[in-house]
C-alpha cells in the first residue's frame, strides 16, 4: 500500500473518529444517564511480569468469544460511549479482533490498553481493520530494569511502527512512583511520544502492595511539566 493512500485512509479515520466523538460530547451534554467509559478485560494472563502490577497472572484463559460479546452488548444497552479492553495483556487474547468489532457493532468507541510487545505492521493492520479507535501503551523507563520492561529501548521500533501503520489514535503514558528509579525518563519518553506524533499522557501507580506513595520534589516537578506535554498535544 502506498504512503498516499495510507494517508488518505488515515485521514478518513481520522475525521470519522472526530464526528463520532463530537457526538458523544453532544450526547452527554443532552443526557448523564448512561456511562461514559467501561474497562473490560478479556485476559488476565500476561506476558511480563512489572513488580508494581497485581491485574496479570501467567495461566489464565481468554475469557470466551460469546461472554465477551454478551458484556458489550450489555454496555452497549447502557450506551456507554467508549469500552476499552485491558488487562493483563488484551493482544494474547486470539479473537480480540472480533471483540473489537462488535464494540463498535453496538456504537460505543473502542479502546486497547496495551504492553505494546506483540504489536507489528500486521497485527496493527488488523487492529485498523477491525475498527479500533484509541490506543494506549504505558511506557516506564528508558532502560528496562527490575521493575519493568516496558521501556523506551525495547519499545521504541514498535512506537515507529505505529507511527507509520495505525490509523487509530495512540497515546503513550509516562509513569511516575511505583518503584520507577528516573522520574527523567517520563520527560525522555513524552518528547518521542510527541516527535511521533502521539500524544503524552503522565500517570502515578501504585507499588507492588497496590499503595500509592507521596511523590518526590523532582517527581512533583516532572509531573507538572508532562501535564504541560498534556496541553501542548490537547489532553489536558
Amino acid at each position: 500500500m502506498s504512503d498516499s493512500h495510507q494517508l488518505r485512509l488515515r485521514r478518513k479515520r481520522n475525521l470519522s473518529r472526530h464526528l463520532r466523538e463530537a457526538a458523544l460530547v453532544i450526547k452527554g451534554a443532552a443526557s448523564t444517564s448512561h456511562p461514559i467509559m467501561a474497562h473490560i478485560i478479556p485476559i488476565r494472563r500476561c506476558n511480563l511480569t512489572c513488580t508494581y502490577c497485581n491485574e496479570y497472572d501467567d495461566y489464565s484463559k481468554p475469557v470466551p468469544l460469546d461472554t465477551m460479546k454478551h458484556r458489550v452488548d450489555l454496555l452497549g444497552r447502557l450506551k456507554t460511549s467508549i469500552i476499552t479492553l485491558s488487562g493483563g495483556e488484551p493482544l494474547l487474547h486470539p479473537e480480540l479482533d472480533e471483540v473489537i468489532q462488535h464494540i463498535r457493532s453496538v456504537g460505543s468507541m473502542a479502546g486497547l490498553i496495551t504492553n505494546g510487545y506483540f504489536l507489528m505492521p500486521d497485527r496493527i493492520q488488523r487492529l485498523n481493520d477491525a475498527g479500533l479507535d484509541y490506543l494506549q501503551i504505558s511506557i516506564d523507563n528508558v532502560m528496562p530494569d527490575e521493575v519493568s520492561k516496558k521501556s523506551l529501548k525495547v519499545l521504541d521500533k514498535k512506537l515507529q511502527m505505529l507511527s507509520e501503520h495505525a490509523h487509530f489514535h495512540v497515546n503513550i503514558n509516562s509513569v511516575l512512583g511505583g518503584g520507577i528509579h528516573n522520574p527523567e525518563d517520563a520527560l525522555t519518553v513524552g518528547r518521542r511520544a510527541m516527535e511521533l506524533g502521539f500524544t503524552s499522557t503522565v500517570g502515578i501507580i501504585h507499588d507492588g502492595d497496590g499503595q500509592l506513595r507521596p511523590l518526590g520534589a523532582r517527581e512533583r516537578e516532572v509531573f507538572l511539566e508532562m501535564k504541560g506535554f498534556e496541553r501542548s498535544t490537547g489532553r489536558a
